[in-house]
């Protein structure tokens, strides 16, 4: 439940009060759902089961104790605050953890937090503006987050340029082939990491590491190399064999884990790269950083340039969630929710998250396998609560059962966590940033319950692969037996941005399939998920919105629904950002998949989750259906061409300065030059002209001297151009491309903005000169004009479009010829018509407005929307009577008229 909801729900709850929709003593019940606590466990609330001070487990209203979310009191007239001193002072409040301690007469309300003592005192309809104050029980705690976190800035800046003095001390730039030593300098970095964390967060002695350098090095950094080397070895050997050394080695505890096995010396310090590793270690407080963001920054500042373009970069903790949460953890959230009084249920759920494997192919430093442990070990902890308040309750428990309840330890361990990355230094991160949640983890455990397994040693830190995710056999890394939930980021990128090894990639992982080149380089982990999950696994990936729009999903779908899956879930188009300082705005998608099955799938949209019968490749409630690009109209309408091209290197077109100069020195050229507009110029009314000179004009242009040199300088160009413009050399003063009407011709542009309802479409004259940054029918009738206006086919190019970031990039062969249109009667095409002259003269009455402005949905006139409304009432009844509800059906009935035309090109 997000923010937005909860806000929404307090509002309405406070709404039913005050109109007598809802009695006072279910205020506080319908308090607690509206925060997203679940229903089952309200009703036990509410009959008095849960409620620790109803006798008998009978109902009562008045007065709630539930064990670790709130102390509640309904009071009289205005002792409030008499009565909420005295409660937060009970014993029960502590011994049964409670958060929340509340009173209110219904009139006030009163609140204390527990845990951070902030308290409320409002009046009771001011809770909807004050809803922050109870998100913890949402699972948000109320800190303003501020973009990253400080101690991350700072640490990350600084480690920054201590790694730039070493490298640049140790490393030869010249020699960058040499990976063993850039390697070797990857995993110290990660060692001096994992030092300065523990002396931090107890895990060594307060300051341990940094002080030791301090006290038993050189200023001058000459032997800092030596004494590390044999600290690391000391850290890598178990106190039994570690022989005679001094108190300042000994004092080191045994750490392994794989971080010091390896025998790798450390590199050269100079007096200045040791003073900033003791103040890296000195001056920061590393207990505040967060591994699961942490990660990503240090990979960033180490390699600022080298994953930019590849969908590698800091992602929030929100936009992760929206795959692990719809993947898996709600799942076991409802399964919690199912088995909660049983105590050997429960038992076998927490040796299920014990047992299930996650698996991020792209984990760059492993921000998805990080957020995922964490969700994981707190859902066990959930479990292990409640098994502990089922003994509390003295409830029938097997003995077996009930020691481990009495001393709960945790089942899931680092080593069913997998992930494959191409960046070494990524990769080690990811390893030590697993390592840190862990700890971290384990010291939220150990408040919870007081008991925890030692940190150290150091268990095997996940299975993370240094590896080409598209070369490598998945199996090698994670066996695909078992309950699997494979996920991430991985990179994507079209075609023309694909390096030739990248393109190498896919013909690799494609081999033995046919028509794959254009593929985005991402749908090769799509394709090697697909096959390699289970039925007990699924998958779920962050994609560039692209692979579910236009020709992506002709190339890419078919492959998939070979391998036997369908899509569960789907999260529609939205902006990927994060809190990066340069955010990430790609508009991507996420995509969960699994073999086919009879389970809920679940579209999400806008914070809105909607179940949903099927979801199909364009992320759409309706038929598997591939729309199959067209070269002609599916439907009985013209065919649309694309503009004209000049291929002049910009001798045969002219700005405004250029068409006067040339008129100025040359009057009798007017007759040869018109008016030239592409996209951008019709949207926003830039102006251009253009030469234009048929073959039987030819001689009479050439005898301009002005006109005769352009035609020249275009001759130029093409010869040195490839074998299409060698081929219109001997043509210069007519470009590559030339088509023009008798008549009209309707512009429609190749680009416009996601933001607008309608694709700016126009009529134009015979005298304009359309480019080919447009498309373009010639000589139409009206009614068709109506069509492509309409949202009715809006909808359709919603999702066969392809993108340019998010503005719409209109394509004729998927979006206006597989546009389906049913038979149009005579009075249908006369309807339309005068629909499509009322859009035009509602335009006319607006002649200083650009249609940049017209169709800006903040400031389109009331006229020209009430002309479109009009115009899509009558577009939509001719698909079918009944009024549609939104475009969910319109697409629905669509991709079902499609297929009849089409004979159903099915997934």
């Amino acid at each position: 439940m997000n923010i937005t909801q909860i806000e929404e729900n307090v509002r309405s709850l406070l709404n039913s009060m005050s109109s007598g929709d809802m009695e006072q003593s279910d205020f506080i019940y319908e308090l607690l759902l509206a925060y997203g606590h679940r229903k089952q466990s309200v009703t036990r609330l509410r009959s008095g089961e849960r409620n620790l001070s109803a006798k008998d487990n009978s109902p009562r209203h008045d007065e709630i104790i539930w064990k670790r979310h709130l102390y509640f009191k309904q009071v009289e007239g205005d002792a409030l605050h008499t009565e909420i001193d005295q409660m937060r002072k009970e014993k029960l409040v502590t011994t049964n953890k409670i958060r929340f301690v509340i009173v209110t007469n219904f009139d006030q309300l009163l609140a204390v937090d527990t845990k951070t003592s902030d308290s409320l005192d409002i009046n009771l309809n001011e809770l909807p503006k004050q809803f922050d104050f109870f998100l913890p029980w949402a699972g948000m705690e109320k800190a303003v987050y501020q973009g990253e976190n400080p101690a991350d800035i700072k640490a990350a800046e600084k480690m920054a340029k201590l790694f730039d003095l070493i490298k640049g001390d140790n490393f030869d730039e010249s020699n960058k082939d040499d990976t063993e030593a850039l390697h070797n300098l990857n995993v110290f970095l990660t060692r001096l990491l994992f030092c300065f964390f523990a002396e931090d967060t107890e895990i060594f002695a307060d300051n341990q590491f940094s002080r030791a350098i301090e006290s038993h090095t050189k200023d001058d950094g000459s032997d800092l190399p030596d004494y590390l080397n044999r600290l690391f070895s000391v850290l890598n050997t178990a106190d039994g064999y570690r022989g005679e050394l001094p108190d300042y080695l000994a004092s080191f505890p045994y750490v392994n884990g794989g971080l010091f096995a390896d025998d790798i010396l450390s590199p050269v310090f100079s007096a200045k790269a040791r003073r900033m590793l003791i103040e890296c270690g000195s001056e920061l407080d590393w207990s505040d950083i967060n591994p699961d963001i942490f990660g990503s920054m240090i990979q960033a500042v180490v390699h600022p340039d080298q994953r930019g373009g590849m969908g590698m970069h800091y992602t929030s903790v929100s936009n992760i969630m929206k795959v692990i949460e719809p993947l898996f953890l709600n799942d076991f959230y409802e399964e919690l929710e199912k088995v909660e009084n049983s105590a050997t249920k429960l038992h076998k759920l927490q040796q299920r998250l014990g047992e299930i494997k996650i698996f991020d192919p792209a984990c760059g430093s492993g921000n998805f396998l990080i957020i995922a442990y964490k969700e994981l070990r707190k859902l066990e902890m959930e479990v292990l609560k409640r098994l502990q308040e089922l003994y509390d309750e003295k409830q029938d428990l097997k003995s077996g059962v009930m020691a481990q309840v009495i001393q709960p330890f945790s089942v899931i361990k680092l080593s069913q966590f997998y992930g494959i990355e191409l960046d070494d230094f990524a990769h080690e991160v990811a390893i030590l940033s697993l390592w840190l949640a862990e700890h971290q983890m384990n010291v939220e455990f150990k408040t919870e319950f007081g008991e925890v397994l030692p940190s150290l040693p150091l268990q095997k830190g996940g299975s993370i692969i240094c590896a080409n995710a598209t070369r490598i056999e998945w199996t090698d890394v994670c066996s695909n037996k078992g309950e699997i939930y494979i996920l991430g980021n991985p990179p994507y990128l079209g075609h023309s941005l694909q390096s030739k090894d990248q393109k190498n990639d896919i013909e690799f992982v494609f081999q033995g399939t046919s028509n794959y080149k254009k593929q985005d380089y991402i749908s090769c982990w799509f394709y090697k998920a697909a096959y390699f999950i289970n039925k007990e696994s699924s998958f779920s990936f962050v994609t560039t919105n692209s692979l579910c729009q236009g020709a992506q999903v002709e190339i890419l779908w078919p492959k998939l629904y070979e391998a036997g899956v369908e899509i569960g879930f789907a999260h529609k188009s939205f902006k990927w950002s994060n809190n990066a300082r340069r955010n990430a705005g790609v508009i991507c998608s996420i995509i969960g998949m699994r073999h086919s099955a009879d389970k809920v799938k679940r579209i999400y949209y806008q914070g809105v989750s909607v179940i949903v019968g099927n979801i199909n490749s364009y992320l759409v409630d309706s038929l598997d259906t591939i729309v199959v690009k067209a070269t002609r109209p599916i439907s009985d309408l013209p065919k649309m061409t694309s503009g004209n091209k000049p291929l002049d290197g910009g001798y045969l077109v002219l700005s405004p300065e250029e068409k006067e100069c040339l008129l100025e020195e040359a009057p009798n050229a007017s007759k040869f030059v018109r008016r030239f507009i592409g996209s951008s110029e019709y949207i926003r009314g830039n102006e251009r002209w253009c030469l234009w000179i048929s073959d039987d004009e030819r001689l009479d242009a050439e005898s301009i001297d002005q006109l005769k040199r352009r035609f020249d300088k275009v001759r130029e160009v093409r010869l040195n151009g490839g074998n299409n413009a060698r081929n219109k050399a001997d043509s210069p003063h007519k470009f590559e491309f030339a088509n023009e009407p008798d008549k009209s011709q309707i512009i429609v542009p190749r680009v416009s903005s996601e933001r607008r309802e309608y694709i700016p479409v126009g009529y134009l004259d015979n005298n304009v000169v359309i480019a080919d940054s447009a498309q373009v029918l010639f000589d139409p009738d009206p009614y068709v004009f109506s069509l492509i206006n309409s949202k009715m086919h809006m909808v359709w190019v919603d999702v066969t479009a392809g993108r340019l970031k998010s503005d719409y990039r209109y394509s004729s062969q998927y979006s206006y010829h597989t546009f389906p249109v049913p038979t149009l009667s005579e009075s249908d095409k006369n309807e339309l018509k005068i629909s499509a002259m009322n859009i035009l003269s509602a335009r006319a009455n607006y002649p200083e407005k650009t249609l940049a402005k017209l169709y800006d949905p903040n400031e389109m006139p009331k006229g020209l929307r009430a002309a479109h409304e009009e115009n899509d009432r009558i577009v939509d009844s001719i698909y079918r009577k009944k009024e549609f509800i939104n475009d969910d059906e319109r697409l629905a009935v669509l991709f079902e008229l499609y297929k009849k035309m089409t004979g159903g090109q099915n997934a």
